[in-house]
């Protein structure tokens, strides 16, 4: 059992920054292990008796920071959503940087990750989550339509861009997931360049489509993972 889920049983820390430190890697712990958990049950078949035996803490210890298996569950994909957005602060490369920044956060919390995509949708009280995760991918696309410029105002967007941009963000979201469910981490640079290509040729169509203004641009490929 890890140091950190052995001292959730512990007597509480004196006040100040190092106890809240240590509370939030508690609580990263607890949402990692019940993540796992959840994903093995299922959000609906699995207890919170379960996420605290597999935590090694008591269920009051569990409840002291979640008071509800829906309140745990809200915090993973939180969480989840947390890492994602922090990797869009960082500056894009080329087609596959987003995927690539994706893929490290995803893989950083991968039980929350693959609860957030396939399950976020089931539940009503999750939903708000998943269209979260939703918006974000499609904040990135609507991005790279218009890269490096900004994208007009919603009222002067074209009538054709929701539709452009629907399918291609359950195709990415989906394809985020199978990879990090299935694919060998090894071959991520084929998986990243696969995913360049398909965004290529994503945008080149879908500014045909909506009839943009700009003119057409080749921007180059990610290549930060290869090794010349």
């Amino acid at each position: 059992m890890s140091k950190a889920l052995v001292a959730a049983n512990e007597d509480p820390e004196p006040f100040g920054g190092a106890r809240s430190a240590r509370e939030a890697e508690r609580r990263e712990a607890f949402m990692r292990t019940a993540a796992g958990v959840f994903r093995q049950y299922g959000l609906a078949g699995a207890t919170m008796e379960q996420v605290a035996a597999a935590s090694g803490v008591t269920k009051v210890v569990l409840y002291r920071r979640f008071p509800s298996k829906d309140a745990l569950i809200q915090g993973i994909f939180a969480e989840t959503l947390r890492r994602l957005n922090a990797q869009d602060a960082k500056p894009w490369k080329g087609y596959g940087g987003g995927m690539r920044k994706s893929l490290a956060a995803a893989r950083s919390f991968e039980d929350g990750f693959i609860l957030l995509v396939r399950h976020g949708d089931q539940n009503p009280a999750y939903q708000a989550s998943h269209a979260l995760l939703r918006r974000r991918t499609g904040q990135r696309l609507r991005g790279l339509l218009w890269y490096p410029d900004q994208p007009p105002p919603r009222t002067e967007r074209p009538a054709l861009l929701e539709l452009s941009l629907e399918p291609m963000i359950s195709f990415c979201n989906d394809a985020l997931a199978y990879w990090v469910e299935r694919g060998e981490p090894a071959k991520d640079e084929m998986f990243l360049r696969w995913c360049g290509q398909m965004m290529r040729a994503w945008r080149h169509n879908a500014a045909e489509l909506l009839n943009l203004d700009s003119p057409e641009q080749e921007w180059p490929f990610d290549t930060e993972g290869l090794t010349l």
